[in-house]
């Protein structure tokens, strides 16, 4: 009998002799939907095509391969590339999987076909599950590596759903050039929320580990989500280098005897740009005023961030959302200079008690954070939902930096009188060269002060300079200084608060006006004003109702932890929101600030529907 079977064209060539093929229809003028190999890759549309982020995509990529189109990784397979499918629905070990008809069905068995380093890609049928971890090979080079990706028609991830297994594991010798994109991660029995929750027990979702003497280099992790495991896990005292994490969700990591981070990174460089890391670090709020850990208590040792001893760190357009402490934790315990080369740009946090705190733990020696940027970041509402039941707003902690800058941020709309050990910047330890300006810090309140700047007899050159502190409504004091103001250099700020005036400062255990403020600093051009911004109030539920949707945090929360790369929607990206609340402080644009390149990028380059297999 002749039957029709309606496939791309590559596929043809494979199908069975009496079959007769015929073409998609044509559903836009893009080249991911013509069914013409445009690229010559012999892979044909958004289905198949690696280049392809969807059907409207205007082209099946034709760049190198390892390049950036329309914010998502093109790869192109090289001359000997062999590729192996893999379904969960329609796959058989028996299958030779070198064509989407003929698929393995294990996650296992495909990777064993793949050779390491080799350009090899295994593809998982998206919308298809797995009860399997992903083991990995090393690929051939940055721009040829392994490559674990996804095919078919499904817009949905292929999800894998390990328990209490890990998900990714890469140890404990070297391992290079490994990309994993587009691959849903679920530590299923763990969610406390699930009909398949069995326990706490469970492991870490991303493992990158290198041990000494080797050395991890390349490692790409995209569009992929890990869910519920109890840490995600970049480390070793072998060195790792050019790690990227792009555009991952980084969701509800919790722990039940130990610490637990979304993810911690140590002796590594690395890029993380654009992600989502929402409510790591606990499953719930802590019962008592303690630290306990039972059923995923939130701690103050758990964080969205924990990054120890790096060295060429870039954060960029990536929300930090309701973390059981901090967004970002930074600790340097190896001297000074042992964490180097931090930019921390246009990304946002909301919530959780602690935005950004770049000193922790150790004082001695100082200047052990060397080259930190922290530029154009919009740090929201922190403290609202008090995960540890502390009463902990800080912005933004600063301690023992060697050369830095902390620029064109904005610290807002902290408003809870239960949150009353509050600021916007804390200066600490034995800190010199860093300059603070063009920071707006507005309707934050505290029961302390919005500055908090330690004795300047052991800082050096530290300029405080064009920041505007406007409290209207709000009696919050400005600045607090605990010891000597030499070494510091204030010009240009404005500042405002509903406090009466003559309390606005706090200088050697004395309240003081501005003028008392001036004479004790040298501040020159400082002004008391309220600075009249076009609509300050802007916030993350008035940024959904500008959207036309529902106007709570909780629901803009839910949409961002949907994003993926066949629903990306502009607007729930760190940047899109950041614009926008800029926009209300009359600040145009989000143009990259350029006054400060310690150059140090990394180098060159849920649903739950299906059947099941790799138990």
């Amino acid at each position: 009998m002749i039957r029709e079977c309606r496939v791309p064209a590559v596929l043809c060539l494979i199908a069975a002799v009496f079959t007769i093929c015929t073409l998609p229809p044509t559903l836009s003028a893009g080249q991911c939907s013509d069914g013409i190999d445009n690229d010559g890759d012999g892979l044909i549309d958004w289905q198949y095509d690696q280049g392809c982020t969807g059907a409207d995509d205007g082209t099946e990529g034709g760049i190198a391969s390892g390049q950036i189109d329309n914010g998502w990784t093109v790869y192109e397979p090289d001359t000997d590339t062999r590729i192996i499918y893999v379904s969960s629905t329609d796959g058989n070990d028996a299958y030779d999987g070198r064509s989407p008809l003929t698929p393995k069905k294990t996650i296992r068995s495909a990777v064993a076909l793949a050779r390491g380093g080799h350009a090899d890609w295994v593809l998982l049928k998206r919308g298809d599950i797995w009860f399997a971890s992903l083991p990995v090979k090393s690929g051939r080079s940055m721009s040829a590596p392994f490559l674990v990706s996804s095919y078919g028609a499904s817009t949905t991830r292929p999800l894998l759903k390990t328990g209490a297994k890990g998900g990714i594991s890469m140890c404990c010798k070297s391992h290079r050039f490994i990309a994993v994109v587009g691959i849903a991660f679920y530590a299923h029995t763990r969610d406390f929320n699930s009909p398949e929750f069995t326990g706490q027990d469970g492991d870490a979702g991303l493992n990158v580990y290198v041990g000494d003497g080797y050395t991890g280099k390349g490692v790409l992790i995209e569009d992929c989500s890990f869910r519920f495991y109890k840490n995600n896990v970049v480390q070793g005292p072998g060195t790792i280098r050019d790690i990227i994490l792009r555009r991952n969700l980084i969701l509800d990591a919790y722990s039940h005897d130990s610490h637990s981070q979304g993810l911690y990174a140590d002796n590594v460089s690395l890029l993380l740009e654009e992600n989502i890391f929402d409510h790591n670090g606990w499953f719930k709020q802590q019962i008592g005023a303690g630290s306990e850990q039972d059923g995923g208590q939130a701690t103050m040792f758990n964080h969205n961030t924990y990054f120890c001893n790096t060295r060429g760190v870039t954060f960029t357009g990536n929300m930090f959302l309701r973390p059981s402490s901090m967004g970002n934790k930074w600790t340097a315990n190896e001297g000074e200079a042992s964490a180097q080369d931090i930019t921390i740009d246009n990304n946002l946090y909301v919530d959780g008690e602690i935005g950004i705190g770049i000193g922790g733990n150790e004082t001695a020696p100082p200047h052990r954070f060397r080259n930190v940027a922290i530029t154009r970041n919009v740090v929201l509402d922190i403290g609202l939902s008090r995960p540890t039941n502390r009463t902990l707003g800080w912005c933004l902690d600063i301690n023992d930096w060697d050369i830095g800058m902390v620029a064109d941020n904005l610290f807002l709309h902290q408003v809870s009188p239960a949150v009353t050990d509050v600021f916007a910047i804390n200066l600490d330890g034995e800190t010199r060269d860093v300059t603070i300006s063009d920071n707006i810090v507005y309707a934050v309140r505290t029961n302390g002060e919005l500055l908090i700047l330690s004795d300047g007899a052991v800082k050096g050159n530290i300029a405080f300079n064009g920041n505007a502190l406007q409290c209207p409504g709000l009696r919050s004091a400005l600045i607090r200084s605990s010891g000597s103001l030499a070494n510091y250099v204030f010009s240009g700020n404005t500042y405002f608060s509903a406090r009466p005036a003559g309390q606005w400062f706090a200088v050697a255990g004395s309240r003081t006006g501005l003028g008392g403020w001036v004479r004790a600093s040298g501040e020159t051009g400082a002004s008391s004003q309220q600075v009249s911004y076009p609509d300050p109030d802007r916030h993350i539920a008035a940024y959904q109702a500008h959207l036309g949707r529902t106007a709570t945090i909780d629901a803009f929360i839910q949409e961002a932890r949907r994003q993926s790369k066949y629903n990306w929607r502009k607007e729930y990206t760190a940047a899109s929101v950041n614009t926008w609340i800029r926009a209300g402080f009359g600040i145009a644009g989000s143009d990259p600030v350029d006054r400060f390149d310690p150059s140090h990028r990394a180098a060159d380059d849920m649903s739950l529907v299906g059947t099941t297999s790799d138990r």
